[in-house]
């Protein structure tokens, strides 16, 4: 019994290190802004993580649920999901935030793309995605950095089907998300 707990968990220590290897953690990238601006000082508020033990348990729950689930199929594309909040206890002039961080080359060695880098006053947030050799997306990553908050979000699997059938369950939505619109649907215009 001793050994096969042993087992298990060197198991689960191997693989969560191997999942470390494809992305940094979110409490990695915390201290990593913490170390580039050393007067910043966040407090851990919220941490989510599943695991592919965990998405897997969650995956059996959404099988049980009776009829169709409007985002049912996330649950199958997606082997990790981290999601950590911060409450900002201190931070610079987030405008004196310039050029490459140390997390943004080192996800760059890894293989990542910034494909988003968005700044308003008082808030950066940055989005990175990877694909797998084989074109696949299969990583994503969020930082979100408000005066009061920092967000962090990591997400593995098979992202493109996930975001695919996200968008066909809803495509309206979607293409009004994208514009910009809002939610609520227009008034027609009398024919005429």
């Amino acid at each position: 019994m001793k050994r096969t707990v042993i087992s298990f968990l060197a198991v689960l220590s191997l693989s969560s290190f191997l999942g470390c290897a494809s992305a940094p953690s979110t409490e990695a990238v915390r201290w990593e802004i913490q170390r580039r601006f050393p007067e910043a000082r966040f407090e851990r508020e919220e941490h989510i993580h599943f695991g592919r033990i965990s998405m897997g348990l969650l995956r059996g729950l959404v099988r049980m649920v009776p009829g169709k689930v409007e985002g049912q199929a996330f649950p199958t594309r997606v082997h990790d999901l981290e999601v950590s909040t911060y409450k900002v206890r201190s931070l610079p002039d987030l405008d004196g935030i310039q050029g490459e961080t140390r997390f943004e080359q080192q996800l760059a060695q890894a293989g990542w793309s910034m494909v988003v880098r968005a700044r308003d006053e008082g808030s950066h947030s940055w989005i990175f995605v990877r694909s797998g050799q084989d074109g696949v997306l299969r990583n994503l990553f969020v930082v979100d950095l408000q005066q009061d908050e920092l967000t962090l979000v990591r997400i593995d699997g098979r992202l493109d089907k996930a975001f695919a059938e996200a968008i066909a369950a809803r495509p309206r939505d979607a293409v009004r998300k994208v514009k910009g619109e809002s939610e609520e649907p227009r008034p027609e215009s009398p024919a005429g």
